[in-house]
């Protein structure tokens, strides 16, 4: 149970803190990548930290639900009690795992901290408006590339900042679309702010951002430096 609150599944998408590594071409750094893994496990439990949070703010909702219902807050395997404990255990493990790095600890703990609040901010309140609930969840993995860039010492060109976020807001606007299609098949909502999106405008967000997204690459492709 408390894995599934937890989620370790979910921490492929923090991954995202090796990118500066990569396109710096220093993966065979021995000292750098242990850094990049070091704020890999930090940024993890950072996440783990607000899916405890998460899983207490919605378990009225996931209770009504056919399929989170099932999640151990909502169905009464782990209580609100212990979700909260682990949510400051986790967050403490977070911070603590950050000093053993060698070098950008303070702002990458700057960094990871901003993150979580953003997030808490997100399951508390912002998830309800639609559109800016998907740039914060882009803005989310751009704060991931950060996070490995100050641990490195790596600078993250803008370049890699605009199409992580052109990227993630892409994907974050098309699962927001099988939100849309799911909903009109069962008249069920699957999140509190679906209703307020319609499926002309999904359309035409993924269209305009996947172009954008398209036309930043190209640019990024032919641009002086990478030439």
């Amino acid at each position: 149970s408390i894995l599934k609150v937890i989620r370790p599944h979910q921490w492929i998408k923090n991954t995202f803190v090796f990118l500066p590594l990569f396109f710096g071409q220093q993966l065979t750094d021995t000292g750098l990548l242990l850094n990049a893994v070091i704020t890999f496990f930090a940024f993890s439990f950072a996440a783990s930290s607000i899916y405890c949070f998460n899983d207490v703010i919605d378990v009225e909702a996931d209770r009504r639900h056919p399929v989170k219902c099932k999640r151990p807050v909502a169905s009464g395997a782990v209580s609100e009690t212990e979700a909260y404990a682990m949510m400051l255990a986790m967050l403490g493990l977070s911070m603590a795992t950050l000093t053993f790095l060698s070098k950008g600890q303070e702002v990458t703990m700057g960094v990871i901290a901003a993150y979580w609040l953003l997030n808490i901010t997100y399951c508390w309140r912002i998830k309800r408006y639609a559109i800016i609930d998907v740039c914060v969840i882009a803005f989310g993995f751009v704060l991931r590339i950060l996070a490995g860039s100050t641990s490195t010492g790596i600078v993250a060109s803008h370049w890699l900042v605009m199409m992580t976020f052109l990227l993630t807001l892409f994907l974050s606007f098309a699962k927001r679309r099988d939100d849309v299609l799911r909903m009109m098949k069962t008249g069920e909502s699957p999140r509190q702010n679906t209703s307020r999106y319609n499926l002309t405008f999904i359309n035409q967000a993924i269209t305009i951002t996947g172009s954008v997204m398209l036309v930043c690459y190209i640019m990024y492709s032919v641009s002086p430096e990478v030439v």
